[in-house]
């Protein structure tokens, strides 16, 4: 007792502070996985980044969609896009840069970008990112905000974009012209 007291006086003994039970569980880094067709040895190969109960997803799969497709999940359901098209202008925003609106496919709890510039133009923004925030609406047209911790992104789009040869976009992206 009486060295704890003469620690505490000397400032020698940090006081014990318990973790914050309400603070968010930190995100696991982005992990990559690759799965090659055992007919055909056409690669599939995907980036998840899972951040509390929602899932940022980078993927291609040329027997399914032409290029790389960019995916978010939330635990809640989305406002519908077109009834035909199911697509709606979603914002996000990479840390303290501009925010951007794009058509985004919405359906159900995901919303997906397509178009190889526009996910082109969201992995730039990705790779040098601590955090990415999406601006939409739920079902009940209440105003949701989606914010993902980013956590090793770049290796994780570098492995990507080797991996489905998308040479001319690993270059853009990681090597850009002096």
């Amino acid at each position: 007792m009486l060295f704890a007291a003469l620690a505490a006086v000397l400032g020698l003994a940090a006081p014990d502070t318990p973790p914050d039970p309400f603070a968010p569980p930190l995100p696991r880094p982005m992990t990559v996985e690759i799965v090659r067709d055992p007919i055909t040895d056409d690669l599939r190969v995907q980036a998840t980044l899972r951040d509390q109960d929602r899932r940022l997803t980078l993927a291609c799969d040329p027997h399914d969609f032409e290029f790389i497709r960019v995916t978010f999940t939330s635990n809640r359901w989305l406002v519908r896009g077109n009834f035909i098209t199911r697509e709606r202008p979603l914002l996000y925003r990479f840390d303290d840069a501009r925010p951007v609106r794009l058509i985004w496919i919405v359906k159900d709890r995901e919303a997906r970008l397509a178009g190889r510039n526009r996910v082109g133009d969201f992995l730039r923004g990705l790779v040098d990112a601590d955090e990415v925030v999406f601006r939409t609406r739920d079902v009940e047209s209440t105003r949701i905000l989606l914010r993902f911790r980013i956590v090793g992104a770049r290796e994780a789009v570098d492995q990507l974009l080797r991996q489905c040869g998308e040479n001319e976009l690993h270059n853009r992206i990681f090597n850009p012209p002096q």
